[in-house]
């Protein structure tokens, strides 16, 4: 009996991977369609939603003849899964071996960019979109205002901003979304009223930015007006809306609220972060009693969580509980024993260098020392002169 294969391949990405996705795969290599680009680049896409970026790369690896498409497939493949440098490699790869870009590639390169931050690779790409002719592409140009917003070149985003005709929705919500997350309220609010002045309804994306600018100015009235204008509107809060409202409200010293926000959110069972925002505000204005509760919530969901150990010992030190202090400070020694270290990056020279704190068996250690040597001399020698200056 012959099964019409195509079909099935549209559904791929949803099927349940271990049950129909692998045995479908397998099919396919039966009927000899295991060298198609379209069914290549759609394996490649369920592949990545499922996490297996092994068996993605060897596909990519195995499929002799590759186009545009299926280069992209492995770009937006490591981006999803936060590796955008390496999506930045194959995007380079793809050019070396001569392939010509197209919207999508280089809408997904650019938001490669701007998830790592790096604003050196992000120029580049843009100036691949010019040569390409995409600057009035509407996809490209929402990646490109992205991009340069989250770098904090928000001089660079707005002049993108501003030579597209009738931006789309995106562009606005990256455009508003640069200005509130660094600090730049005003400008996001009046970019959000002309942009419902040309007709166009905010949704969650929209709200997520302005929120996040009343949180990061402490803007609590103005954050309180766009929650009710959200519900108004008909967007369903999600969990980033009840982050931005809980860090809001509890910064400001309005634990109860806060709290009471965070109790009534359908997020309340599941996630840490919000009682975590709760808990840090309470040793601020230590309030024992509510940062207890909030830091029995947390460790209900994650028993482990040293960040949560450490602000918990700040709030009894604050209420002078000593003996707590001290279990809390041992607990934490030990969970520290068992973490893995967080990795930071630096882009310098369009090379994105990736490091740790302690990190000894880093390649260029004993470069990273010197330059430290280097610039404590500097410093010594500033203030020697400064105390000679003096005297």
């Amino acid at each position: 009996m012959s099964i019409p294969l195509q079909p099935l391949f549209r559904l791929l990405p949803l099927c349940q991977y271990l049950f129909y996705g692998q045995p479908l795969h397998a099919q396919v290599c039966k009927t000899g369609f295991e060298y198609s680009v379209f069914v290549g680049s759609t394996l490649i896409n369920m592949y990545f939603l499922n996490g297996d970026q092994s068996s993605a790369e060897d596909l990519f690896n195995c499929t002799p003849e590759k186009d545009v498409i299926i280069w992209t497939e492995m770009i937006v493949g490591h981006s999803r899964l936060g590796e955008g440098e390496m999506a930045i490699n194959y995007f380079k790869n793809m050019l070396e071996e001569g392939y010509n870009v197209d919207s999508f590639s280089l809408s997904s390169a650019l938001n490669s960019s701007a998830d790592i931050a790096t604003l050196g690779q992000g120029e580049m790409i843009h100036s691949l979109v010019v040569k390409a002719g995409y600057e009035e592409n509407m996809c490209v140009c929402g990646s490109l205002v992205d991009m340069y917003a989250k770098n904090g070149n928000l001089e660079g985003a707005y002049s993108v901003f501003c030579r597209v005709q009738n931006p789309d929705l995106k562009c606005w919500n990256s455009m508003i979304g640069g200005y509130g997350n660094h600090g730049n309220a005003e400008e996001a609010f009046k970019l959000f009223t002309k942009m419902v002045r040309q007709g166009l309804g905010a949704d969650q994306v929209t709200y997520v930015s302005l929120l996040s600018a009343c949180s990061h100015c402490g803007l609590v009235e103005r954050g309180r007006f766009y929650w009710f204008c959200m519900e108004s509107d008909g967007v369903r809060p999600g969990l980033k809306h009840y982050t931005c409202m809980a860090s809001l409200l509890s910064r400001a010293g309005l634990l109860e609220e806060a709290g009471e926000m965070i109790l009534t959110s359908p997020f309340r069972n599941n996630s840490p972060e919000l009682w975590r925002i709760l808990l840090s505000s309470c040793v601020i204005f230590k309030n024992l009693d509510m940062g207890t509760y909030a830091a029995e919530q947390v460790l209900r969901l994650e028993p482990n969580d040293s960040a949560t150990h450490i602000l918990l010992s700040n709030l009894y030190a604050s209420a002078g509980r000593w003996d707590s202090v001290a279990e809390m400070r041992k607990k934490v020694r030990g969970l520290m024993l068992e973490k893995e270290p967080g990795l930071s990056w630096i882009e310098t020279k369009n090379t994105v260098h990736v490091f740790s704190a302690d990190d000894e068996y880093h390649p260029q250690i004993d470069d990273c020392r010197n330059e430290l040597l280097r610039l404590q001399g500097n410093v010594n020698r500033w203030e020697t002169d400064e105390l000679t200056f003096t005297w």
